[in-house]
């Protein structure tokens, strides 16, 4: 009778739970994608920006070159995430690369071309170059004495023609509309000129060219208080790959004019400081 009684108890005990120990699904592990990615002759250590499409994740390398990824939204209200998925690979001055995932069931696919089925790149993912800029400019500039200031923006374009959009009037002109951005790193402001720039043009260069474009700065032009800033000239390199949600992700709501978002796009590029007097 003891027994019996014992083995009655452990059955209302097991049946009255609601969830079966011994039958339960797994719960599943956390997904992550990595891998190594080189931008080609780079000069200095901005990271490589990685974006996940459609999953609209982001990340980017470390000092070693490689990036790890924790994915997450793969299950929505229809069900798990299928199909193949982009992870693009971005610095603005270089031809943006990507790979694609294959996921099914909101897991990885055992049928891969780019990453393995734990989500390691295959190979390393080498970025080219298209176009090496160089800023050129005195190191201070006194207002005071109403000295104008002038910025040189050196470009060699690489072994593809590119088309670039910047607020100039003409090439070739000494004197060009102010498209530079002054930003503070103690403040986190930015300025610029928003009186003297025209509207927004494209430029069709081909590969080999080098460009230089001066851009002026009236000693009223600029509102900034005096201090040290870090300068950028506002210059989009035209990549139709790139698709405008990658854009997004930086933060940024469009490029079609001058803002403080620009500042956001990774360059590289050597940085200017300039002492405003």
């Amino acid at each position: 009778m003891e027994i019996k009684r014992n083995l009655i108890v452990w059955l209302s005990v097991f049946c009255g739970c609601t969830s079966n120990p011994f039958w339960e699904d797994r719960p599943t592990s956390k997904l992550s994608i990595s891998g190594t990615v080189i931008a080609d002759n780079r000069v200095t250590d901005i990271p490589v920006y990685v974006w996940v499409e459609d999953l609209d994740i982001s990340g980017q390398t470390d000092s070693d070159n490689a990036f790890s990824i924790d994915l997450s939204n793969l299950e929505t209200g229809d069900g798990s995430l299928s199909g193949p998925v982009r992870v693009f690979y971005y610095i603005h001055n270089y031809r943006v690369r990507h790979s694609v995932l294959n996921i099914t069931d909101g897991k990885f696919s055992t049928a891969q071309t780019d990453f393995d089925e734990d989500g390691r790149l295959l190979e390393s993912v080498v970025l080219e170059r298209l176009v090496t800029l160089e800023l050129v400019a005195d190191d201070s500039w006194d207002r005071s004495a109403g000295d104008t200031l002038r910025i040189k923006l050196e470009m060699d374009i690489g072994g593809h023609g590119v088309s670039i959009f910047s607020h100039v009037k003409s090439v070739p002109h000494d004197y060009l509309p102010s498209g530079v951005l002054f930003s503070s790193d103690e403040t986190g402001e930015a300025y610029f000129d928003q009186n003297d720039i025209d509207f927004l043009q494209r430029y069709d260069v081909e590969p080999g060219a080098s460009i230089v474009w001066t851009y002026t700065i009236a000693p009223d032009g600029i509102a900034a208080p005096p201090g040290d800033y870090d300068v950028r000239p506002f210059v989009m390199i035209q990549q139709d790959e790139v698709p405008d949600d990658l854009i997004l992700g930086l933060g940024m709501t469009g490029l079609d004019h001058i803002s403080a978002q620009y500042l956001k796009i990774p360059m590289d590029m050597l940085e200017k400081s300039i002492l405003i007097q």
